[in-house]
């Protein structure tokens, strides 16, 4: 390239010496005030402004596109950052708030922050049933005590707890120290006569008509009978024994004695669950033995007792005598 130039300029200066006729040749000195002559820089030149436009065109536009490029690049790589910087942000605010609002406490002068306590992951579960029984007694009368009973049903949990589940209450008796003599019970005796006297005549009114059924005399109805049989019936249901022997052991004839009242011949049959006359001799009837006992012509006078023990069974009593 250098050979080329070198080559064109002497040609374009002897075209001008040629046209000038004579030229005076004069050898300047090397100026020591301006810069010596840069042929890379003449040669840049040179190529710049004799290459052709289209090329010049190619290279601005491929530098433009390279530049566009350049530009796109960077501008997304931009936008990617500031887009990871938003989200860790935006995370960040996030994890702070939640903390924050599940940990902050304020307690006096300051603030305090407690850590979050991690749930367990363990649920409760049942592992034993509990029962727990409370008695409570109080005296009722001749011996008996009244006892008020509450249960509580508990499920006892993995974690030592428990948690009531259920609770009933009712009442029941101790007859075990029953203790009264006929003159004890006396007084509710007569009451029980008075109260349900209509039953107790009707008691003795159905025995009659067994009578009749077998052609036999219908028994006189006693008073005195009648009480006595209360007396037998109370202590029945007091001590919550049926049977012709009395609770002390004594035979139940000795509460006619007590009460004076005279007999040869004397006979008892008892029952209890009925809340009528007739329904209670119509289950003495029921028995072979009872049912002539009832209608036997050996017996004169009746007398039926009933009452109500503290739990609610009634008990009757049927007495006759000759």
């Amino acid at each position: 390239m250098k050979s080329f130039i070198k080559v064109l300029t002497a040609c374009m200066l002897c075209l001008v010496l040629g046209s000038c006729g004579s030229v005076s040749l004069l050898i300047t000195e090397k100026s020591t005030s301006k810069a010596a002559f840069d042929e890379a820089a003449f040669d840049e030149e040179f190529y710049r402004t004799s290459v052709p436009d289209e090329t010049q065109e190619a290279t601005v536009q491929t530098e433009e596109q390279e530049s566009a490029s350049a530009a796109e690049t960077q501008t997304s790589a931009v936008t990617s950052t500031a887009t990871t910087a938003k989200e860790t942000v935006s995370e960040t605010a996030s994890s702070a708030a939640a903390v924050t609002q599940a940990t902050e406490k304020t307690t006096g002068a300051g603030n305090t922050l407690t850590l979050p306590t991690k749930p367990s992951t363990t649920a409760k579960t049942v592992v034993d049933t509990k029962i727990e029984t409370k008695e409570t007694k109080s005296d009722l009368k001749y011996g008996v005590k009244q006892i008020n009973v509450v249960t509580t049903y508990y499920d006892i949990y993995s974690d030592g707890s428990k948690v009531q589940t259920d609770q009933k209450s009712y009442v029941k008796y101790d007859t075990s120290k029953y203790k009264a003599t006929t003159n004890d019970l006396l007084p509710e005796a007569k009451s029980n006569k008075t109260a349900n006297i209509i039953e107790i005549k009707s008691a003795s009114n159905t025995v009659n008509g067994y009578r009749s059924d077998k052609d036999a005399a219908p028994l006189t109805f006693s008073d005195d009978l009648s009480t006595a049989a209360c007396v037998r019936a109370t202590e029945m249901a007091y001590s919550g024994k049926l049977s012709s022997t009395r609770p002390g052991g004594a035979a139940y004839s000795t509460v006619l004695k007590d009460m004076g009242i005279e007999y040869k011949n004397c006979i008892e049959l008892t029952c209890k669950g009925y809340t009528s006359g007739e329904a209670a001799m119509a289950a003495l009837k029921s028995k072979t033995q009872n049912l002539s006992i009832m209608t036997s012509g050996e017996y004169k006078n009746i007398g039926a007792g009933v009452a109500k023990s503290p739990d609610g069974v009634w008990y009757w009593s049927l007495i006759l005598t000759d």
